[in-house]
């Protein structure tokens, strides 16, 4: 509590940092923003520090943010909401909900958008495991263990920033 008053920081359950309209900033997806961002800015000093190319790098960067991404959301799927999930399959990678009572093919009226709900952050841990192994399979010049050694520091950045945005969505 002193630390939030030396902030200035007034608690709102509602994490919602700006609105317009349908597009809303949460403090959340920022972080998660800010987290890609930042492990961007990191491997790039480390790449460049190595002398390994901006075209690699960029590659990595494509891989990991979409192992991260469908890693945490199927992590979230698979290991806590199976149940649910089997019976909604569209919803699992989709950011929609379905109304009771409704079917697949009545889109507008049978859906309602929620916006991604439901995030794991160790189904992104294997996530990223298994996209750096298809990344080096294509760039076979780098070894995971190469690229495992570098990510760490990212990922912890990225980890902190993530879990802060927890803090602030109230979770």
């Amino acid at each position: 509590l002193p630390l939030m008053l030396f902030w200035g920081f007034t608690w709102n359950p509602d994490d919602t940092i700006l609105s317009l309209g349908v597009l809303q900033v949460k403090y959340y997806n920022l972080l998660w923003i800010l987290a890609f961002a930042a492990g961007w800015y990191l491997m790039k000093r480390m790449f460049e520090k190595e002398g390994r190319s901006r075209e690699h790098l960029d590659a990595l960067f494509i891989y990991v943010v979409l192992a991260t991404m469908i890693g945490a959301r199927l992590g979230h799927v698979f290991f806590y909401d199976w149940d649910y999930y089997s019976h909604h399959l569209v919803e699992i990678l989709l950011p929609i909900r379905q109304s009771p009572g409704s079917s697949l093919f009545g889109l507008i009226n049978g859906y309602e958008f929620t916006g991604f709900l439901g995030l794991a952050s160790h189904g992104a841990a294997i996530g990223i495991i298994i996209g750096i192994y298809l990344y080096i399979r294509k760039y076979k010049e780098f070894s995971m263990l190469w690229i495992l050694d570098r990510l760490v520091i990212p990922v912890s950045v990225g980890a902190f920033m993530v879990r802060l945005g927890n803090f602030f969505n109230s979770e």
